[in-house]
């Protein structure tokens, strides 16, 4: 209950407040520019602020489903972890199914983090530097390290929870554990 607490209020923190970021550093990049002049050569912080803003809009769906798909995920582990405290039949298959549900999500989250966000994220940058010295082999060497970065903390932060759920659920002896 308090795992899924948790994750369902920082889902809709990160929903509730993704408008007012973006506004943000809007906000923060204008007064940047007006601080430090341009340098010859460098990419204009504007032009990369507008492209920066098109691209949060684009990929604000998959955000949106990412954000509510968590919420849905950890309400129903609320109501699953209190079915278990009060001991009743129904909550050891709600959490069975809640943990392979649960294992069938990570990798759409690694799809649309590795598959959308991330390229996008690319072409935006190779955008935002074609005109600067800067070679584009620094940014695709990122946008790997990116990837593989992503893929490893999703397993080590998602998947350990509904594992240990299944495994304990499946056991024989959880049927004999709870009410009927």
């Amino acid at each position: 209950m308090v795992f899924g607490s948790l994750v369902a209020a920082w889902s809709a923190f990160g929903l509730a407040t993704q408008s007012l970021i973006r506004d943000m550093s809007a906000g923060f990049s204008s007064q940047m520019l007006s601080l430090a002049p341009k340098r010859p050569g460098a990419p204009d912080p504007a032009v990369m602020m507008q492209g920066m803003t098109k691209m949060i809009e684009e990929l604000k769906p998959y955000t949106w489903a990412l954000s509510g798909g968590m919420i849905v995920f950890s309400l129903a582990l609320v109501a699953v972890g209190f079915g278990l405290y009060k001991r009743q039949a129904w909550s050891r298959s709600a959490a069975i199914l809640w943990g392979a549900v649960a294992l069938a999500w990570i990798p759409f989250m690694l799809w649309v983090q590795t598959g959308v966000v991330i390229p996008r994220t690319q072409e935006m940058m190779h955008a935002m530097f074609a005109g600067s010295q800067m070679p584009n082999g620094i940014f695709d060497a990122a946008i790997g390290m990116q990837k593989g970065i992503a893929v490893v903390t999703h397993i080590i932060f998602y998947a350990p929870f509904p594992i240990l759920l299944l495994i304990l659920m499946g056991r024989r002896s959880a049927r004999n554990d709870l009410l009927g």
